[in-house]
């Protein structure tokens, strides 16, 4: 399989959290991989997700981020900022 990153992802397991609809709406995930472009996560409701959102990690800056691809209850994201 081809793998088209710009940087390789480091494995993580961490909680995070997904903040859309101005700031009304929280969802947990988990970060399975991650790298300064971007991350996979898992989350419950993956299609709930709007197309960009803003992504807060513990021991990180909050960061805008755009859904990229969705697989069953995994998402792809890449950062914007």
């Amino acid at each position: 399989m081809d793998n088209k990153r710009k940087e390789t992802r480091m494995r993580r397991l961490k909680e995070a959290r997904i903040i859309f609809n101005e700031r009304r709406s929280v969802m947990s995930c988990i970060v399975r991989d991650a790298s300064s472009c971007g991350a996979r996560v898992t989350v419950g409701e993956p299609y709930l997700v709007p197309h960009e959102f803003s992504f807060v990690s513990p021991g990180a800056p909050e960061r805008q981020a755009r859904k990229i691809w969705i697989r069953q209850n995994e998402m792809g994201l890449q950062f914007l900022s």
